[in-house]
């Protein structure tokens, strides 16, 4: 009786899985021309990078923490365009409250000759509560971060994954999921929060989507990966911060964070979730990772990055800076610089 059980459990769980077989995998695009591409050490988990150009040479810093193990602490590095080289940025002023550092997503905003940089923080005071998340602003200097706010809300930073910042200092987060139940079916529960600095509370903005993973804010619209969903959205941006009803601008497997360059928006995406779930447990097994390049106008796409995950597994950020494009990672310890595609027109 208990083997049947336990085999009606295991067809209970995998049935999902099963019925939506033909969405877990798609084959990797091809690209014009393989690029060089370079790695470069950093921590362990750079999920999310930025670009910051107004302290010095310029750089990226990188959201790094170790995502196939708990741990209390994670860093934000600094990445010398220039150099190659990369160290840990010392953090002042945190609170006695903000027990662990376990950043994710992040972004940066440049005003009045202040630059901060919003970072998403799970479960700030170790508690052990997944519900428990904040947002973490620091003022940026070449040599320090410097915490000037920690944002909470558990209505509305429920499972924050990532984040824009306008240069209102208004910020967009996106919910992922709840459950591991809303990822084996595809569940649309997440939803999107917006947090108004003037009058300092967090409201929801969107909702009913299917992971919502990467976010991207203009004064006009609000772009969301849907991972689960296969789809780019564009949300239309109202003047007190609220959307409109969205729209399908490109659909896409696996999309995760979403970075602009140009008239254009730059996605990782993940192609094969079943090497994705076993590149999380074993680093030794590839996850495929994909760059594309959307037209958020046309909907056109374009993939100018590919791999099947021997070079870089699970990409999850990609910037373009000058000549190179750079690709971040969910899980392994480093970042790739890579020639940008000749035959592109950017």
């Amino acid at each position: 009786m208990q083997k049947k059980m336990s085999s009606c459990l295991v067809l209970f769980f995998l049935l999902p899985v099963m019925l939506c077989g033909c969405n877990l995998k798609r084959s990797l695009p091809l690209v014009a021309e393989k690029t060089a591409c370079r790695t470069h050490p950093v921590g362990p988990g750079p999920e999310d990078m930025v670009l910051d150009e107004f302290n010095g040479a310029p750089r990226l810093l990188i959201s790094s923490c170790e995502r196939r193990k708990p741990v209390l602490s994670g860093e934000i590095y600094a990445f010398d365009l220039k150099s190659g080289n990369t160290h840990v940025m010392p953090r002042t002023n945190e609170p006695a409250s903000l027990a662990a550092f376990l950043p994710h997503g992040m972004d940066i905003r440049h005003d009045a000759g202040i630059t901060e940089l919003y970072v998403i923080l799970h479960d700030p005071h170790h508690k052990g509560k997944r519900v428990e998340n904040g947002v973490g602003v620091y003022r940026v200097f070449r040599n320090q971060l410097r915490m000037t706010a920690l944002l909470e809300d558990k209505r509305c930073l429920w499972s924050p994954n990532d984040l824009s910042v306008l240069p209102t200092g208004e910020i967009y987060v996106s919910n992922d999921y709840m459950s591991r139940m809303d990822l084996f079916l595809g569940r649309k529960v997440s939803e999107v929060a917006h947090y108004d600095p003037r009058s300092g509370k967090w409201e929801i903005v969107a909702d009913r989507l299917a992971f919502a993973n990467g976010i991207y804010a203009t004064s006009r619209h609000v772009y969301v990966s849907a991972t689960r969903g296969n789809r780019i959205l564009s949300y239309p941006r109202n003047p007190d911060g609220t959307l409109g009803t969205p729209k399908v601008i490109a659909t896409l497997k696996g999309g995760d964070n979403i970075m602009p360059y140009g008239k254009y928006l730059l996605v990782c995406a993940h192609f094969d979730d079943l090497a994705f779930m076993r590149h999380q447990k074993d680093a030794g097994k590839p996850s495929p990772s994909v760059v594309f390049r959307i037209d958020p106008a046309s909907g056109e796409k374009r993939a100018i990055y590919a791999d099947d995950g021997r070079v870089i597994s699970a990409a999850s950020t990609a910037l373009v800076v000058g000549k190179k494009l750079y690709i971040s990672q969910v899980f392994d310890p480093f970042i790739l610089a890579c020639d940008v595609p000749a035959d592109i027109d950017w």
